[in-house]
């Protein structure tokens, strides 16, 4: 590299909504120096089409960098807020969401940077760290004065123990916080210059939302992976993706623009969630289920459960979902009362988008939790009628395709199902729109004892299928 090695590669810039950008360690370069053909693999997995790639560089040298007399090296607060300048001005500062994939050194670059600069967190989605010393390194004690970087990384040295300190109270858990990013920390299982306990033991404890792996190969090998089937390649796509589906509308991009989404809506509306509407309530509730709270949203949900059916109705979803993990009779009661509450004050009141949404639930509930199979479906396809009568007096929308089609499965009428979940994927609906939709889809279908079916929702709900 230059002796000023400030610099940003494209590897793809097609001006999508979210973008990777990769951070190399120290006496590393943001090209095939360090990261080998990685980018090259991201670039042909199809799942990741809508994602831009880049590479940042900076200036660091493997060469003596007497502190005090020469200033060749910048140290790492000041690498720190390069990567935040770089993040908040073009031409990354027009995505809506960035994935950081570090290696060694440049981890604890972004680790500083995020604890930092709190505007630089509401933009980062993703966040991986390969191989890095977040423990800091022992042999880096003996060569502190030569280096300002390698100072940095000294363990139990100033730096190490302020970043620790600061990432405990800003994102860990005993502080009552939680990661604003989906994360992962990496060890190669050869590394013997970073050891796990500096790159993973840091994340163990105190952040439960952490990911924790070890990927094959040395300290360098790790990130210079041979073919598209290498685990460091494979962690990586999976983790972008996410519950994204292959192509279409459900892409990972999209998942991570609205996870922060979600977090704009949490940081926006829980500090004053007493004082919230129905709708802003409900919002909150989503966001908060959508970043992993769950326990968050069902208990702020049951403190504001008669204020409107549709809040009434979310509390009735959080409780199904969680009934259908950990099978709790009472969840399960207790979601089916606040459906059918819901059902019979929206009934009264004429609210037919409100009345199709609560029976379909209704009809769901009775599906999924029959004890005899014959009896389960006859209750549902008699409550799916009843559905289907208030569907045809509302206006048609994205939500009243969903339940016309669900209404449809129950029914058996599987062909006219798949012809209005199509009408409900046109509409554009969120990636956690289409997920809780083709999630529900496919537990009618499989409760319906339906065997070609499974395989057509999955065909047009990934994208394989063109709507």
């Amino acid at each position: 590299m230059t002796e000023n090695a400030l610099q940003l590669i494209e590897h793809r810039n097609v001006s999508y909504d979210a973008a990777v950008i990769f951070i190399h360690g120290f006496g590393g370069d943001p090209g095939l120096g360090t990261w080998g053909h990685f980018p090259d693999y991201l670039k042909k997995n199809r799942a990741l089409t809508n994602w831009d790639i880049y590479s940042l560089g900076y200036a660091t040298k493997l060469r003596i960098d007497l502190v005090g007399i020469w200033d060749a090296n910048p140290d790492i607060p000041k690498l720190a807020c390069y990567l935040h300048t770089c993040c908040t001005n073009p031409p990354l500062d027009r995505y809506k969401s960035l994935a950081l994939v570090a290696h060694s050194m440049g981890g604890l670059v972004v680790q500083r940077a995020l604890a930092d600069y709190d505007n630089l967190s509401s933009v980062i989605s993703h966040v991986f760290l390969f191989g890095t010393p977040s423990g800091g390194l022992k042999k880096a004690f003996l060569f502190r004065m030569l280096n300002r970087q390698v100072r940095d990384m000294v363990r139990n040295g100033t730096f190490i123990r302020d970043l620790r300190k600061h990432w405990g109270e800003k994102f860990g858990e005993q502080s009552g916080k939680t990661l604003p990013f989906r994360f992962w920390a990496l060890a190669g299982d050869r590394d013997e210059f970073v050891p796990a306990d500096s790159s993973l033991l840091p994340f163990k404890k105190d952040f439960p939302q952490a990911n924790i792996a070890v990927v094959p190969g040395n300290h360098l090998t790790m990130i210079k992976p041979d073919s598209e089937n290498h685990l460091s390649i494979q962690v990586l796509c999976k983790g972008l993706q996410g519950k994204a589906g292959i192509s279409g509308p459900w892409t990972g991009a999209a998942v991570a623009v609205e996870f922060h989404d979600f977090r704009k809506a949490i940081e926006l509306f829980e500090p004053h969630q007493d004082e919230l509407d129905s709708d802003a309530l409900v919002q909150l509730a989503l966001a908060l289920e959508s970043v992993g709270r769950s326990k968050d949203a069902i208990s702020l949900l049951e403190q504001h459960k008669y204020s409107c059916t549709d809040a009434m109705g979310v509390l009735a979803g959080r409780l199904k979902r969680r009934w259908l993990v950990e099978r709790k009779a009472a969840d399960a009661l207790r979601a089916r009362e606040l459906y059918s509450e819901a059902y019979r004050i929206a009934e009264t009141a004429g609210d037919h988008e409100q009345a199709f949404y609560h029976g379909i639930n209704i009809a769901f509930m009775d599906l999924a939790d029959g004890s005899h199979r014959t009896e389960a479906k006859a209750k549902a396809a008699n409550i799916a009628i009843r559905v289907m009568l208030h569907c045809k007096q509302a206006k048609p929308e994205k939500w009243r395709y969903a339940t016309e089609a669900e209404a449809l499965l129950m029914q058996a009428d599987s062909l006219a199902a798949l012809k209005h979940y199509r009408a409900f994927i046109k509409e554009s609906p969120t990636p956690r729109e289409i997920e809780s939709t083709y999630m529900q889809a496919k537990k009618i279908a499989d409760l319906m004892g339906f065997k070609k079916v499974p395989g057509q929702l999955d065909k047009l709900f990934l994208g394989i299928e063109e709507p």
